[in-house]
Formats: structure tokens, sequence, C-alpha cells
């Protein structure tokens, strides 16, 4: 009888699903033979960081999983979800690792891109709300890529892809707002806002707030 894992080609996953540190390193053994199984592991890693209490301890899950979303890319180049994976768990690595950030934020932008051309829309269109991310707070030329148009390409595809997602049209708004077009921004605000009604206790005072922005957004528009 082989021994053989069956393969798993590319996982159906949700991004930053909860597991256990278990079932990290036991998927992590598993994907030695099958790519798969390293994506499980190295998604199974960024749930690790981002739930994580001890920056050291964040930083060697979010190097870990990098390294297995970095291997199962070279497997499986054409996986839009191995890059996606690889340039996540590479910002995270960014993030608690502030002296390397900038060094790896080339990395980031290409594996993020990739993963857009692959599968833009796994994660609810995460390669482009990272690319607008990315943009939006990496520091200008000559130092790095920060650039707020590109951040606002990046969010308007995003939101295209799926506007139901709030994190996208807020990126957006952010954008619009950090590129000084703040009628559009104000806009983006109000339409995310009427789609998030509150818990019931706060009606009231929810729909007083978004009338007003309302009226904000058309005072700036006749500007």
């Amino acid at each position: 009888m082989s021994n053989q894992l069956p393969s798993m080609e590319e996982p159906d996953l949700t991004i930053c699903a909860p597991c256990s540190r278990h079932e990290a390193e036991q998927w992590a053994r598993d994907g030695e033979r099958d790519a798969g199984y390293a994506l499980k592991a190295a998604n199974c890693y960024i749930f690790l960081v981002k739930t994580g209490t001890e920056k050291a301890s964040r930083l060697a899950d979010a190097r870990t999983g990098r390294q297995l979303a970095e291997g199962a890319v070279q497997r499986q180049p054409g996986s839009g979800l191995a890059h996606y994976l690889y340039a996540y768990l590479t910002g995270l690595e960014a993030e608690n690792d502030p002296l390397r950030g900038l060094e790896l934020v080339p990395v980031i932008e290409r594996e993020a891109r990739r993963a857009a051309e692959l599968r833009p829309s796994i994660d609810h269109a995460g390669p482009d709300r990272m690319l607008g991310e990315l943009y939006l707070r990496a520091p200008g030329i000559p130092v790095s890529i920060g650039d707020v148009e590109k951040a606002v390409v990046s969010y308007r595809r995003a939101v295209g892809l799926d506007p139901g997602c709030a994190d996208n049209r807020l990126g957006l708004a952010e954008a619009l707002l950090e590129g000084e077009d703040t009628t559009e921004a104000c806009l983006e605000l109000h339409r995310l806002l009427s789609d998030m009604p509150p818990d019931t206790a706060f009606e009231a005072t929810w729909q007083h707030a978004l009338d007003l922005l309302k009226r904000v957004c058309a005072a700036k528009n006749a500007e």
C-alpha cells in the first residue's frame, strides 16, 4: 500500500480560518509530500500570527508560514492561492520585523500582483485590497513604492470585484481622502455606512449620523 497522501491540489480555504498549532505542524509535515497541505499549513500560520500575543512568536510563525507558502509557489507556480498566501505572510513578517519591512515590500507587491492575475476574487478581492493598502502605507519613491493613485486604482478594482466587502470600500475611501478627493471619499463612506446598519439600540443615532454625513457630502459636492 502506498504511503503517499492523496493529492489535495489547491484546497478551498477560508483565509485565516481558526486552527490549532498542532494542526499547523501536522499539515506542514504532510506538506513535504503535497503542496495542498503546505497551503493549509501556511493559512493556519496566518491565524496563529493574527491571534498571537507575543511579538517573537508572531514573527517566528510568520516566517514559518511564509517559507511554506514560498515552497508551494515553487511547486505550484500557477496557484493564485499560493501566491496570495506568500504575499500575506510576507506582509505579516514585515509588520512584526519593521527593520526588514522595506526590504520585503517588493516581494509583497510581486506576489499580490501575481495572485490578482491568477485568482483575483480570492478572500473578497484580497490581492487588489492588499495592493491598495501597500501603495497607501508604503513610503513614496525613491524610498519605496508608495503611490496614492495606484492605491485608488487597486481599491477600485477590489470594490468592483466584491462591492459587498466593507474593507474594500473603507480602503477606497481612505485612499481617496489621502489623494484629496474629499467629495468622492465622502460619498464612498456614505455608501459603506448605508450598507452597515447598527444594532437596534443605536439605530436612531446611526441614522442621524448618516443623515449628517449625507449633508456634508452634498455640501462638498456643491463647492
